[in-house]
């Protein structure tokens, strides 16, 4: 047994050290990302408000310089990131692989990450952190040197772990994305060592942060799992939303695809435009990833029906665009609008489980990984107390929702890369 697994672990104490001092460099990267990012939606938020005429210009301007910039000089940096580490650790290829995940990759990512929030984008941070805990660890391996297919596969999924972790404070969540989305092909036998270096990552996060729960602390909610039943028709619901929503995804960037320079210009513009709209419509509430508005719901503060419709629909144009930025907060948010909003239907059911309940369902039907969106909310709300009714309704979901598109988001935009590559 100790054989065996010394067979499936580097056995070089450099490559140790090594991976810690990776582990450092990047949770102190993505959390000077966290900040930046924070900011740069704040400040757009905060200019909207007092002059809201002036998105009009700010965001179709901003899509345009980081569409046609991204298009012709750093392609693999579109997108929210999560397809560019599917696709590097689906692709042999070490140069394909280097184009996907460098430092380089990094800091453009987060250059464009703050310019996209800063003119309005609704877009979320864990997938670009995601991105950029995957492209530094790669980069290091310019140092580590693995050679093993598997252990530098293993590398990937454990730098985009590590991004997952940082950004949400989710460590369990953070090891199973590793294994179910991003490492779909990585034997077994690497999540040893996936896990040892998350654990790692973690400890670290918690030193720098503090181990203050991303969204609130729930842990006083409970539910009686005889009730499930009565939370089926949101489910059915917010999944079908959530597989709408893929599909859309996918049948619009395949329409908006294009190599036309005025094409692409009339375009981003146009979705530029779009989401201006929308941020005029909500005072900007619709802007950045929807951290602040969950956290107003989660206080009982109901932002209504017209907040879920145009933050769907910002994001939906915004994640077509492929702008960079992510959908996991603001499909979290989603989720979140929804089960506020039916909540008073409930009288034996609180507003803030239905709420929980609901942001599972939801981002388990766009993302498709269940046990990911079952852990990430429960821990961004200290209430792993509710796994089991957490579980069955994201499996629920990711049922419903593969049956509206069979082939999730992520993985339909890993081989467009693979392709591109």
């Amino acid at each position: 047994m100790k054989k065996r697994l010394a067979y499936h672990l580097p056995n070089e104490l450099k490559i140790y050290i090594l991976l810690a001092i990776a582990s450092v460099v990047a949770v102190a990267t993505i959390s000077v990302f966290l900040l930046i990012s924070e900011f740069s939606q704040h400040t757009f938020k905060t200019l909207i408000v007092t002059h809201p005429v002036l998105g009009f210009i700010i965001t179709p301007l901003t899509f345009l310089a980081i569409i046609y910039f991204a298009k012709y000089y750093c392609h693999f940096v579109q997108g929210s990131g999560i397809p560019q580490l599917i696709a590097a650790t689906d692709s042999r290829n070490k140069p394909i692989r280097g184009k996907l995940l460098s430092f380089r990759v990094a800091l453009g990512k987060i250059a464009f990450i703050f310019l996209a929030m800063l003119g309005g984008a609704p877009i979320g941070i864990e997938g670009p952190s995601i991105h950029i805990g995957g492209s530094i660890f790669y980069g290091f391996n310019h140092f580590i040197k693995l050679n093993r297919k598997f252990l530098i596969h293993a590398l990937i999924a454990i730098g985009g772990s590590a991004g997952l972790i940082v950004a949400f404070n989710a460590p369990i969540a953070g090891f199973l994305f590793a294994y179910e989305e991003i490492g779909r092909n990585l034997k077994r036998q690497a999540l040893i060592l996936i896990a040892i270096t998350a654990g790692f990552v973690y400890l670290l996060e918690t030193f720098y942060h503090g181990n203050i729960p991303y969204l609130a602390d729930l842990s006083a909610h409970s539910f009686d799992l005889m009730l499930i039943w009565q939370l089926l028709p949101l489910i059915l619901i917010s999944a079908i939303l959530g597989g709408l929503f893929t599909k859309a995804t996918l049948y619009l960037i395949k329409k908006l695809t294009t190599h036309s320079k005025a094409k692409i210009i009339i375009s981003a513009l146009f979705l530029g435009f779009i989401v201006a709209i929308f941020n005029y419509a909500s005072q900007g509430q619709i802007a950045g990833s929807g951290h602040t508005e969950v956290l107003k719901m989660l206080d009982n503060e109901t932002l209504g029906w017209d907040f879920i419709a145009m933050k769907y629909l910002a994001t939906l144009t915004s994640f077509v665009s492929t702008i960079p930025g992510g959908i996991f907060m603001p499909s979290i948010s989603i989720g979140a609008g929804l089960g506020a909003q039916v909540a008073h239907f409930y009288t034996q059911i609180d507003t803030q489980t239905i709420m929980m309940m609901t942001m599972i369902s939801y981002l388990s039907a766009v993302i498709r990984a269940p046990l990911t969106a079952t852990f990430i909310i429960l821990e961004m709300t200290l209430s792993l107390h509710l796994l089991i009714p957490g579980l069955i309704v994201a499996f629920i979901a990711n049922a419903i929702s593969k049956q509206i598109q069979q082939q999730a988001v992520y993985e339909a935009l890993a081989d467009h890369y693979l392709k591109k590559a």
